[in-house]
């Protein structure tokens, strides 16, 4: 059996990271967030009437007066919600996948799945059922259009049940980024971002807690790096102070905080 390519392998490593725990909420929501934009651009009426059916709000071709038309597709508008719900729920997923989900990202992805299944079920249940005016039902069908989008549903939906709001990852992500700001030479967005982060974190998880403890190492560090040995000092101690209350249970932890405050201070 041949070993895989260095491009195989490499695709294959990509694929399986986007079904780990961690990042499976995400792409179960691109793909649903995909896939309806694709069923929105798909026909939602096919038949042997199709190409007479008249679209939107527009004159009836017997009298001349405004009469309402088929709203299916794209052409008769409920496409275009679709596409709306579609594109919202691909932008919630994006952001789960990069670590910057929030409760009301998840709730994108339920809106868009209810939104946007309802207009399709809607639309299969009319499908063909009006009589034209001799009083003969027009040889009408749904198209792949509805169908596909309504197959979006669970998947949004359980993306959205998947994901789960983790602080600590949060924390960790938010911290990787004003590292990389403080890097670049954008001290001044760097202090700002990893300022909010250990806000964050001093609310949840609290501040009797490692994690809060890591941030506020990094922030010393940035202090340190800016100029301002003064803040770090200040700040130092004041993570001192709270290590006190979480020491007793993580001492591995306490030692390697003790070990980073030296080391940032120098």
């Amino acid at each position: 059996m041949k070993a895989p390519t260095g491009g195989t392998a490499r695709a294959a490593a990509v694929l399986s990271s986007l079904v780990t725990p961690r990042r499976l909420p995400a792409t179960l929501g691109a793909a649903g967030a995909l896939l309806m934009l694709l069923g929105a651009v798909l026909p939602w009426v096919v038949g042997g009437d199709s190409d007479t059916l008249s679209h939107g709000f527009g004159p009836d071709a017997a009298t001349g007066a405004p009469a309402l038309g088929s709203r299916a597709g794209l052409a008769g508008g409920d496409a275009l919600v679709v596409v709306v719900t579609g594109a919202g729920a691909l932008w919630a997923a994006v952001l789960l996948l990069i670590g910057r989900g929030r409760r009301v990202h998840r709730a994108v992805l339920v809106a868009a799945a209810a939104l946007g299944g309802a207009w399709a079920a809607l639309d299969l249940a009319e499908t063909g059922t009006v009589r034209d005016r001799a009083g003969r039902l027009p040889d009408l069908t749904a198209g792949p259009g509805p169908y596909v989008v309504l197959a979006t549903v669970p998947l949004l939906l359980a993306a959205a049940v998947l994901a789960r709001h983790d602080v600590f990852e949060e924390q960790e992500v938010r911290t990787l980024r004003a590292v990389r700001l403080m890097a670049a030479g954008r001290v001044g967005e760097a202090l700002e971002a990893q300022q909010r982060t250990v806000r964050a974190a001093r609310r949840s998880p609290g501040r009797a807690h490692p994690s809060t403890a890591s941030a506020t190492v990094e922030l010393v560090r940035m202090y340190v790096w800016a100029g301002w040995p003064g803040r770090a000092a200040e700040l130092a101690r004041q993570a001192s102070e709270d290590a006190r209350a979480w020491a007793p249970d993580h001492p591995e932890d306490h030692r390697r905080f003790q070990a980073d405050i030296a080391e940032a201070l120098g």
